[in-house]
């Protein structure tokens, strides 16, 4: 559907940026879900929403202006999603969400919502590769009066992983695969790297810790937010970072988050052990957590 112009203080926009319901009196009704512009719309530019920071550290919703190639943004999406055929089923490691709010423009101002382009197992890299190569041409910011990472707390194991013994053979088995067909990693849209938002870090006990007998709780007072920078840092650490030896130690705290962007869209989560065998679950096989992240982490919790 195509509306007059576009807007990030839609209610669906600003819930799915904040996950906090219409608390501001300045948002409007929701905007319309993504769906196609009719066959003679032009587009000329982009408008993407996000989570900002105002020069005192509170959190914002910023509407960002983006000019480039638009031809090639609109072709991107203009792609044929697939699916998996009839009567067979896909086995699917990770589940990519496409940014909350962005807008496609016309030379009158009107705008519209495109809908993203997805594959068997998960929505396709093309208009995400395409976005990145335009530029920011402006931002405006509207104060949320929140600070952190919005409502994102600890409360619950929602992102933690359940770290598993690994044999010689399991890892045998992982750099003989790893060979053959390289590391599994999440598409690039799943998986943000340098383009990641500020993490939280929550830190547990797992369920099998002697410390948590009733199947694992937070630890109090262990809700960490990084900034973009060192975020950014972690992530590419671990990326990069070799498969873990074998190891068949306990962990009695383990480290959680998940990967997003400012516009919302990845959600790649992933665990680290914080002592025991200390690795990292997330990234397909097991990897090592890098000396330099394992201090950040030590330190945050």
């Amino acid at each position: 559907m195509v509306t007059s112009s576009p807007t990030c203080l839609a209610e669906n926009i600003v819930t799915g940026l904040t996950g906090l319901g219409p608390w501001d009196q300045a948002l409007a009704g929701n905007a319309p879900e993504p769906g196609y512009p009719p066959a003679d719309f032009r587009v000329v530019g982009a408008l993407r929403c996000e989570r900002g920071t105002d020069a005192s550290g509170m959190r914002t919703i910023d509407s960002v202006r983006l000019d480039g190639d638009m031809a090639a943004v609109l072709s991107s999406f203009t792609a044929d999603s697939y699916r998996s055929t009839d009567g067979t089923a896909s086995t699917c490691m990770f589940f990519g969400v496409a940014p909350v709010g962005l807008w496609l423009v016309d030379d009158t101002g009107a705008a519209f919502r495109p809908a993203w382009p997805s594959d068997p197992c998960n929505l396709q890299d093309g208009p995400y590769l395409a976005l990145r190569k335009l530029t920011e041409i402006g931002r405006s910011s509207h104060p949320t009066g929140l600070d952190d990472r919005f409502t994102t707390g600890c409360e619950r194991d929602s992102h933690a992983a359940s770290f598993e013994p690994t044999t010689a053979d399991d890892v045998a088995a992982a750099e003989e695969h790893e060979r053959e067909y390289g590391r599994v990693t999440a598409p690039t849209l799943t998986l943000p790297v340098d383009d990641v938002d500020a993490l939280v870090l929550c830190t547990y006990e797992p369920p099998d810790s002697e410390a948590a007998p009733d199947g694992g709780d937070v630890v109090a007072g262990t809700r960490t937010v990084l900034d973009r920078g060192s975020s950014a840092e972690l992530v590419r650490s671990i990326v990069d970072a070799p498969l873990a030896p074998a190891c068949d130690q306990s962990s009695t705290r383990v480290a959680s988050t998940e990967l997003v962007r400012p516009d919302g869209s990845g959600s790649t989560p992933v665990s680290f052990e914080l002592d025991g065998c200390r690795r990292v679950a997330g990234l397909g096989d097991y990897r090592v957590t890098p000396p330099a992240a394992l201090t950040a982490l030590s330190s945050a919790s």
